[in-house]
């Protein structure tokens, strides 16, 4: 008798080589949903529009184009396969962080006065930048658009960060540039007084460049518009090479401790310019001189000299100033030396030079943002993945570069957790005043945060007001002060030539200053420029 077998079954042979692929793709579904979630901070918003509140994070983990409104407190992260392409708007204190993979390019935002952290991808079209606003910069960074900057901005470009201005720049109300990475200007470059660009990276204008504001080069930097004027106003410091494609018209004192290039005939219209030590280099195609220049450094001129005003060293021997032609006029202190060589930017080494290294954080921190206001400086900033830090420490310093510490606040986040930290200073210094956050871990290890310039001293607090306007004979300004100090106007033709100026003793509060005797002035477009302590403003005018 046979035995009896077992009930047949039919047999599903699911690995097929189809069903693997589908069986792969479903699980790298599952995976990857789970990864990308688990990036979120805990309690996000994933991928939904609408308002944030204080105390709200907004996650974005795809392609997602809705609206979304971020209140005071509020925050966005946006992460690795986000893309956020909606229209975004902000208020003052919230916060929006890119990480690494991630890209934010809003169609719009007004009134932009958010924190922004990159690491990721920036393109913004259109915005227009309003108080509380600070920009980080640690991935790649595009101004497509113009850039309508309404009120104070400081923009970091830390030395991991590439940024690029597509259009024409101008930079106005104390705007603030700290480079440290790679910073293009792809069109032109105007600046005013009050605003800074200081550059420990490489800084490229690709256009004409006119400058009134402070220009502190301590690497490379590069203008190769064929139109370069640098305006009376703030001044330049070169630390390391600055060079210039072509000519250049300068009326500002200016101080060279590096090697300074010019291209074209080098025109020096007024006050002075120094070489300040003896590796520091001048090397020019030819030279106008209507001012001074000075120092114990070296003059390369390869073509002609006009000396109209004084070129000499500070004194005698190693004090001398080193010249490679014999140059007439008023000089003293020379030493003419025709085999004196001129300097290469890439043979070149300056001896004052201070490039910033790129440093990934291990510890995510939100853009610092400073607000003066009272004589006190509060300062914010947002901690993510915290679970390894100890402290962090509220530093200042007048030259960006010796800091003192004004107070230091205990780490209290955890690795799920975006934390607000906020810390009041009121410092006993006045002027322009730098700040960063020192952040230290459990293992002793220090990072620092972006830098951010706050202008202390005497504030204008409310809109100042010009009229009438247009003019026929008299103005009357009005503006209010925080405090007693001195307020200085000053009245510019359209050409930038220097019409009238007044200076008097302003009280706290509103104040009125009347300028008079225009009936003269030729029909056309003026502009008024309004100073008190560290704080300018300007008005256009028309008669």
């Amino acid at each position: 008798m046979r035995k009896p077998q077992p009930p047949t079954h039919m047999k599903m042979n699911f690995r097929t080589p189809a069903n693997s692929r589908w069986l792969l793709v479903v699980y790298w579904v599952v995976c990857s949903t789970r990864a990308v979630t688990a990036q979120c901070p805990a309690g996000s918003i994933i991928n939904t529009g609408g308002t944030i509140t204080n105390g709200q994070t907004a996650c974005i983990t795809t392609a997602f184009s809705g609206s979304i409104q971020l209140n005071n407190g509020a925050t966005m992260v946006v992460i690795n396969g986000g893309d956020y392409t909606g229209n975004l708007s902000t208020n003052q204190g919230s916060a929006i962080q890119i990480e690494a993979g991630g890209r934010f390019a809003p169609s719009t935002a007004n009134s932009f006065s958010a924190s922004l952290t990159n690491s990721g991808m920036v393109v913004i079209n259109n915005i227009s930048i309003s108080n509380g606003a600070a920009i980080t910069n640690s991935g790649s960074f595009t101004w497509a658009g113009n850039w309508n900057q309404n009120s104070a901005l400081t923009v970091s470009n830390t030395a991991c960060g590439t940024m690029t201005f597509d259009q024409g720049t101008n930079m106005g109300n104390n705007a603030v540039i700290l480079n440290s990475g790679i910073l293009n200007f792809a069109q032109g470059l105007n600046t005013n007084s009050g605003t800074t660009i200081n550059n420990r990276g490489r800084l490229t204008v690709a256009g004409d460049m006119n400058s009134s504001g402070l220009i502190y080069n301590q690497h490379i930097a590069v203008f190769r518009g064929g139109n370069n004027n640098i305006n009376s106003g703030d001044s330049i410091i070169n630390l390391g090479e600055m060079t210039f494609s072509n000519s250049v018209n300068s009326s500002p004192g200016m101080r060279n401790e590096g090697l300074f290039t010019v291209g074209g005939t080098f025109t020096i219209n007024s006050n002075r310019f120094l070489l300040n030590n003896s590796n520091a280099q001048l090397r020019v195609n030819g030279l106008n001189n209507n001012a001074q220049v000075q120092g114990n450094g070296s003059l390369y001129v390869s073509g002609g000299i006009t000396n109209n005003n004084s070129i000499s060293g500070y004194g005698g021997g190693a004090q001398q100033l080193t010249v490679n032609q014999s140059i007439s006029g008023t000089t003293s202190n020379l030493n003419v030396n025709g085999g004196l060589v001129a300097g290469d930017t890439v043979t070149y080494t300056p001896t004052m030079d201070n490039p910033d290294a790129c440093t990934v954080l291990p510890v995510k921190l939100s853009s610092l943002q400073a607000v003066y206001q009272h004589n006190q400086v509060q300062l914010n900033w947002t901690a993510y993945a915290q679970s390894n830090v100890r402290s962090f420490t509220i530093e200042y310093s007048q030259n960006a570069q010796s800091f003192t510490a004004a107070g230091e606040l205990m780490a209290t986040g955890d690795n799920n957790q975006a934390t607000p930290y906020g810390y009041t200073h009121s410092p006993a210094v006045t002027g322009t005043v730098f700040y960063r956050i020192r952040e230290t871990a459990i293992d002793g290890k220090v990072y620092y945060s972006n830098m951010v310039v706050v202008k202390t001293g005497n504030a204008l607090l409310a809109t100042t007001e010009v009229f009438p306007n247009p003019f026929a004979e008299n103005l009357q300004i009005s503006m209010q002060l925080e405090k007693a100090g001195m307020i200085q106007i000053a009245l510019y033709d359209a050409g930038g030539r220097l019409i009238r100026k007044l200076q008097q003793h302003g009280l706290a509060g509103r104040n009125t200053i009347a300028m008079s005797s225009l009936r003269a002035l030729l029909p056309g477009t003026y502009l008024l420029q309004i100073k008190a302590g560290e704080h300018t403003t300007f008005e256009k005018l028309i008669k």
